[in-house]
């Protein structure tokens, strides 16, 4: 799930399965999209970065990053928390509870890593169980909008049409919510489940440990899956349900055919840069490296890059530019956009 209209249908199902009215109805939704609420410190962050100290700039980011600490555990508690000490309603507060969890499970079970357990566990990590859009959780957070609307409409004697699909769901309504909530519960439940016993039969078949959270789905019931084949390649595939592995192939993780200890020097420079700053996006890194007598040029890229056409995560491209003569560098990033922009050193550790 990366839409926040997506967790408020979720948060309405669960305000109809309770007959929840008026401003407990709207506490329910606002808790349903309130991690999304982030991007206000994170806008934030962004203005203030430049001007921090690389240890202070990585404290700030876990803090006021996108899908960072307001889509941890700790704030959940501390929220629910204050909203009972607050409200002093049982009721509400499991309510609103439920659409919070829905929503920092729908993000987690997706492919953008987070770090649920923050601070206790600063590693990033994924369920990656089934695509951003999977048809069925995205038509069952749209079928409360369309009961509302249905009903708004009815008051206004607008969409007669619609009238007995109307009497339908008024007499069936409570059937028809737990239905949706049953079977919402169970996906969500069994998609992990499902993906596990694929990625075991995966890695026997591969006779090789291949990672259940860097195995990211790219389309409904497809997963995209990489592990080191040896020391200098990654093995990349498709996997399907239905298939198995699809296609495959292997990706040097350094391109450059003519990798001699100076310039190898430098891609190890890179690799220790890119490993101290945040946030870490690319697991499966490929190097390329360019040099001269003045220059030397590493590219940092994910290797699954050349799998998927339109997925930001893993089309960011990291560029470090490092002056031979002294120990200058400046540092580009490229994703979807496809454009070079600067990032600011601070990003990184001072010295290596």
């Amino acid at each position: 799930m990366v839409i926040s209209l997506s967790h408020a249908g979720i948060g309405l199902l669960i305000v109809l399965y309770l007959g929840l009215r008026g401003r407990e109805s709207k506490l329910v939704v606002l808790f349903s999209i309130l991690p999304d609420f982030d991007v206000i410190p994170y806008s934030l962050f962004l203005i203030l970065e430049n001007k921090l100290d690389h240890e202070t700039r990585n404290i700030l980011f876990y803090l006021m990053g996108h899908r960072e600490f307001m889509h941890s555990v700790l704030f959940f508690l501390i929220t629910i928390l204050i909203l009972h000490k607050l409200e002093k309603n049982s009721r509400l507060t499991i309510a609103c509870s439920l659409a919070m969890f829905s929503h920092l499970y729908l993000d987690y079970a997706t492919s953008w890593k987070m770090r649920p357990f923050f601070p206790f566990v600063k590693e990033s990590s994924t369920l990656g169980a089934f695509y951003f859009f999977d048809p069925l959780v995205t038509v069952i957070s749209l079928i409360p909008f369309f009961i509302l609307l249905m009903e708004y409409q009815r008051k206004k004697g607008k969409w007669p049409i619609t009238e007995p699909i109307h009497e339908y769901v008024q007499q069936n309504k409570r059937f028809i919510i737990v239905s949706i909530i049953c079977i919402f519960v169970i996906w969500c439940s069994m998609a992990p489940l499902i993906k596990l016993l694929l990625i075991n039969h995966v890695s026997a078949k591969e006779n090789n440990l291949v990672s259940y959270q860097n195995t990211a789905p790219i389309s409904p019931g497809k997963f995209i899956g990489t592990y080191r084949f040896n020391e200098t390649h990654y093995k990349i595939f498709e996997i399907t349900y239905w298939n198995g592995i699809c296609r495959s192939d292997f990706i040097p993780e350094k391109s450059f055919c003519n990798i001699t200890d100076n310039n190898s020097v430098y891609i190890s420079r890179a690799a220790l840069l890119y490993d101290s700053g945040l946030p870490k996006e690319i697991d499966y890194p490929v190097y390329n490296i360019t040099e001269n007598s003045t220059t030397a040029i590493v590219t940092i890229s994910d290797a699954r890059s050349v799998y998927v056409k339109y997925w930001a995560y893993y089309k960011v491209q990291y560029t470090f530019v490092f002056d031979k003569q002294n120990s200058n560098f400046a540092v580009f990033v490229k994703d979807l956009r496809k454009e070079k922009r600067p990032v600011a050193l601070n990003r990184f550790i001072k010295s290596y």
